[in-house]
């Protein structure tokens, strides 16, 4: 009976929700933050000093100290796994250490960007992680190792969580395998028979990703040398590096 007294009150009202519909599912969504960790690239040579850096990090802290890594946080499970099965309980807190310190670091890593902007996040970052390693490179080798590597997997940890991007791709300044992968995807499109920009794109990728992992490499050689000749104080060989960084996110901000 309504709907033949006000027919044209009702066809009026679902016209109106049909279009309020149409306009709620066309709705863009919103951009991505191009200051995320994600979407900020860095430069090429920032990235390999970044990278000699983790390299370095892993064979001092390695040769010096219990046998654990500062980054690879993957070697640390591994050897806590093993710990676990042969019941060497001696070992078992020690591999732990790293991992509560790396996990404490990648969270308050994210607590920094929820407040404050993603250019002061890597500043502080990587300020506090230079000054970091050159306080604890005046500790002796006798300092409890599970302290030190706790300390050295805290400050990483900002590194790794902060600096995702080199140029067009993504990439990890305290590890390789995930390099390696895209460096040989990048390799394979490069030389397949495909489109120029698809060729283009992989050359570059497999010649940046290359580059990172043979940075990576040279860090770890210095520093299986430097680490039983200088013991802390091999972590100074990192400064250089941390610094000429830090230095050109002073100079360019954005």
């Amino acid at each position: 009976m309504r709907n033949q007294i006000y027919p044209f009150h009702y066809n009026q009202i679902a016209s109106r929700h049909d279009t309020l519909s149409l306009r709620h599912e066309s709705k863009p969504m919103p951009p991505s933050d191009p200051q995320s960790p994600q979407n900020q690239s860095n430069p090429l040579v920032a990235a390999m000093l970044l990278a000699a850096t983790g390299g370095m990090l892993d064979a001092i802290v390695y040769l010096n100290h219990g046998h654990v890594f500062a980054n690879a946080m993957t070697g640390n499970v591994i050897f806590l796994g093993i710990a676990i099965i042969g019941r060497d309980w001696a070992t078992i807190v020690p591999h732990l250490a790293p991992l509560v310190g790396f996990l404490a670091g990648v969270a308050a890593s994210k607590h920094m960007r929820t407040r404050l902007s993603e250019g002061a996040v890597l500043r502080i970052g990587l300020t506090s992680e230079t000054i970091a390693l050159f306080l604890i490179g005046w500790l002796p080798l006798t300092f409890p190792h599970m302290a030190f590597t706790l300390i050295t997997a805290f400050v990483s940890a900002f590194q790794v969580s902060i600096y995702r991007r080199v140029e067009r791709f993504t990439f990890n300044s305290t590890f390789v395998t995930g390099n390696l992968r895209d460096m040989t995807d990048g390799l394979y499109d490069a030389l397949r028979p495909t489109s120029p920009e698809v060729r283009e794109k992989g050359l570059a990728q497999a010649t940046d990703l290359g580059l990172i992992c043979l940075c990576f490499l040279a860090g770890a050689v210095i520093g299986a040398w430097a680490a039983p000749r200088f013991g802390n104080r091999a972590l100074w060989f990192t400064e250089p590096l941390l610094l000429a960084v830090l230095l050109h996110r002073l100079r360019h901000p954005s």
